[in-house]
This record gives structure tokens, sequence and C-alpha cells, in this order.
């Protein structure tokens, strides 16, 4: 085992980690959470490989971390193994519903993009009765959309664009079904599914493009 950390900043640092001949990138992090958590990120261009997050409410130490990657390798292999599967853009591609297009043709396209996704929100805010609610979009990295109960605003994510066209519709359909149901209790998935029948199709594929943002 081969461990050699360096410091991204006060909260943050990189380390590497050699197990049996395989070296994992790992990036250690300060969190707000009781408890320590690990999780496989997304494909790093730059480091050509899979970003290992372990995140503590504590300061760990380098053993401590190398540690947590030995007695859970077999856990961070199967979701590399997933995420395997999931398409890896290069350096001047990029998605568009779906289907992959140059970077050039992503920009030059995406504000008319945008335009649909406006037009489809409003459409199928009239089929489920809402009214009266804000749209806004952003950028975010672990969402795809967001419901305020208290502003009446639906936040949706700039990268929707990417996702196919019915998974738009399923991040749309999810949002409005807050307007009447905040949490995602079974009274939640019921209301979703009059307004999106294969809610449960949709929540598997939409896994698929979690890395591509």
């Amino acid at each position: 085992m081969y461990y050699n950390g360096y410091m991204k900043n006060n909260n943050e640092r990189i380390i590497h980690v050699d197990v049996g001949g395989k070296r994992y990138i790992v990036c250690v992090k300060r969190s707000q959470s009781r408890y320590w958590r690990l999780s496989v990120g997304k494909f790093d261009r730059d480091l050509k490989d899979y970003l290992i997050k372990v995140s503590s409410p504590r300061k760990l130490s380098d053993l401590e971390v190398a540690k947590i990657i030995i007695d859970h390798r077999g856990f961070i292999e199967k979701q590399i193994a997933k995420k395997q599967k999931q398409v890896i853009l290069k350096d001047d591609e990029a998605m568009l519903h779906g289907k992959i297009v140059t970077i050039e043709e992503f920009n030059k396209r995406f504000s008319d993009e945008i335009d649909y996704i406006i037009n489809r929100y409003y459409a199928l805010a009239k089929l489920a009765k809402v009214d009266g609610i804000k749209l806004t979009f952003r950028k975010m990295k672990s969402r795809w959309g967001s419901y305020n109960k208290t502003k009446k605003t639906i936040t949706l994510n700039k990268w929707l664009v990417v996702l196919p066209y019915d998974l738009i519709d399923y991040v749309i359909c999810h949002e409005l079904t807050h307007h009447y149901v905040f949490n995602h209790s079974k009274d939640f998935y019921n209301h979703l599914a009059k307004l999106y029948p294969d809610y449960i199709g949709a929540r598997k594929a939409i896994k698929n493009y979690s890395d591509i943002v």
C-alpha cells in the first residue's frame, strides 16, 4: 500500500492509495455530516480515472483514509463498473438529448433547447393544473430540478438539455408533483404516476446521465 497526500485547500486534499496493484485517487474533504461518507465520482478527464470521494466531519489521517479504501474496495469496484457503462465524453464532445454532438453544435443549439424546455414546462404545468409557480434555471451539480414551496418556484438544471426528451418530461413532472405533495411519500408517487406513468423506468434511465454534467 502506498499513500501520498497533497492539499487542494484547507478542507480538501488528494491522496493516492495503492491496493493490490490498483491505484485509487482519493479526494478527502471535511463535511458537516455526522458520519464519514464514501462515494465514487465521475470520470475525471485530467486524471484519466474515477475520483474516489471520502468526506468526514473530522480530519482523517492518510492511514485512516487508506484503511477505508481497503475495507470498502469491493463497493468501490462495483460502483466503478456501473459508471464504466455510462458514456464518457471526449474533450471536444458534448451531449444533447442523449446523443453525442460537437461542442460547437451544443453551444449553437443551447438557447433554443432551453426555450423548448420552457415551452414543455408550461404545457405539462397546464396538464397538471399547476399555476402561479415561477420557473427559473441554473446550473446544478447534483440535482436535475428543485421545488421551493415557500417561494413557489421550480428551478430546473440548465444541463437538462443533455437528457432525452422523455426524461426531461419526467424531471418536469417530478417537480410539478411537489406542488401537491412536498415529500417523496407513496402519495407523491401516486400523483406522479398520473402525470408520468413510467416514472420507475425514468428513475433508472436518468442515472446513466448523472456523470455527464
